[in-house]
């Protein structure tokens, strides 16, 4: 039997864990006060090691502010943030024809890596979004905004778009992960471009994600398949993602309850219950960051690389999106074992990844917790994924303890 009494504690440590360990952590030096824009790589103390502005990161944090602003507390602090970083995006960042660089130097004047990735033309349209609500920008903003949303919608789903960084166009093979991102941006698009304009893109991420890469053959759900939507006994093809996938999930469930679609919800929690059972560490606790659905040992992606974790690690963001989808499922369905899920998995976070210290959490633990990386921030990490699922868990907790005390 669910607590009325526990969720309600729950709620307050969410909220708090937002406001008062995590938010200020960035709201104390994340603008750059010299060029505008968003700082985002320190270490764990909160040292400044790198200066460049990577715009996927960017465009998220214009998000992330701006919805604080929407939808936590109206903090002028939190818009003046989300304001100096649309305008400095807006002036250094578009290349044109709805297309955003991925990589600037600090000053915004040498542009580093170009068009090379949808995942910035993506959270830049969530970004201009979310901000043009916050900031009632939307007559002056709406030709860009409209501008991006058409070059993403022609592009998320074509086969002959190679701009994928940080994945790698394959003719063979299509990944989940332009699907995902696509459908939550979709969502906050149809806040401002209206929700039957972006519900055929949405369909279609829905389609792809829980009736292609999710296969039940497998109980699992594939982060590559074939171009006619086969499994792929290949290293790509037997990759899976579990907290990526709950991600995804999370995503789904969203739009799920945005357009009142029970088979799309259903369906969502059938996949993540797989996905949870696969990832869940029964030796150490917490999620693995990759399998090889053909149980060997999964092969060394360029993120590993990149960012030299090991596929048994245990990485910040898969376990702070799987938080909000365990809670998320729980609130939804009010299961009990949903429930339990959500609050072990929340031990083991506070147990490991929290820094007490100097807040924030830590970008990657070993596979028994010990911490790997200390980073707060990167040019994979900023004030995204956590404060995003913090706050959404805040929220669906308040929402559910509201209705259990009714």
């Amino acid at each position: 039997m669910l607590k009325a009494e526990e969720i309600s504690q729950l709620a307050v440590f969410y909220r708090s864990h937002l406001l008062n360990d995590v938010m200020p952590f960035w709201e104390e030096r994340t603008q750059d006060e010299e060029y505008g824009g968003f700082l985002n790589c320190f270490d764990r103390q909160g040292g400044l090691t790198d200066t460049d502005k990577y715009i996927w990161m960017q465009g998220r944090q214009l998000w992330m502010f701006s919805v604080l602003y929407n939808r936590i507390e109206k903090r002028e602090s939190w818009l003046a943030l989300a304001r100096q970083g649309r305008d400095f995006l807006v002036r250094h960042a578009y290349a044109g024809h709805g297309r955003w660089y991925y990589h600037l130097s600090r000053d915004g004047q040498q542009v580093k890596q170009g068009t090379i990735s949808i995942y910035s033309d993506l959270f830049m349209l969530a970004g201009l979004c979310e901000y043009a609500l916050a900031n009632d920008s939307l007559r002056e903003d709406l030709p860009l905004i409209e501008e991006t949303f058409a070059a993403a919608a022609r592009n998320f789903n074509d086969p002959n778009f190679k701009d994928l960084f940080h994945g790698v166009w394959s003719p063979e093979r299509k990944q989940h992960g332009p699907f995902m991102i696509a459908l939550n941006t979709f969502v906050v698009a149809g806040q401002v471009l209206g929700k039957d304009r972006v519900k055929k893109y949405i369909d279609e991420c829905l389609k792809q994600i829980l009736s292609v890469f999710a296969k039940d053959q497998y109980r699992l759900l594939f982060e590559s398949v074939g171009r006619d939507d086969a499994f792929m006994d290949t290293d790509a093809g037997r990759l899976v993602n579990p907290g990526h996938g709950l991600e995804s999930m999370g995503f789904s469930m969203e739009a799920g309850e945005e357009y009142g679609n029970r088979t799309v919800i259903d369906r969502s929690v059938t996949v993540a219950d797989w996905l949870y059972q696969a990832g869940y560490d029964q030796q150490y606790g917490g999620l693995i960051s990759f399998l090889d659905a053909g149980k060997g040992e999964p092969p060394v992606t360029d993120w590993h690389r990149e960012t030299q974790t090991d596929h048994r690690d245990k990485v910040w963001w898969v376990h702070a999106e799987a938080l909000y989808t365990l809670c998320l499922i729980a609130t939804e369905t009010g299961s009990e074992l949903w429930f339990n899920r959500f609050k072990d998995l929340h031990d083991w976070c506070q147990a490991h990844f929290y820094d007490r210290e100097y807040k924030e959490w830590y970008s990657a633990l070993s596979q028994d917790g010990t911490v790997k990386d200390s980073a707060k921030g990167s040019c994979w990490k900023a004030a995204y994924h956590l404060p995003r699922a913090l706050m959404k868990i805040t929220l669906r907790l308040d929402n559910w303890n509201a209705k259990l005390k009714k």
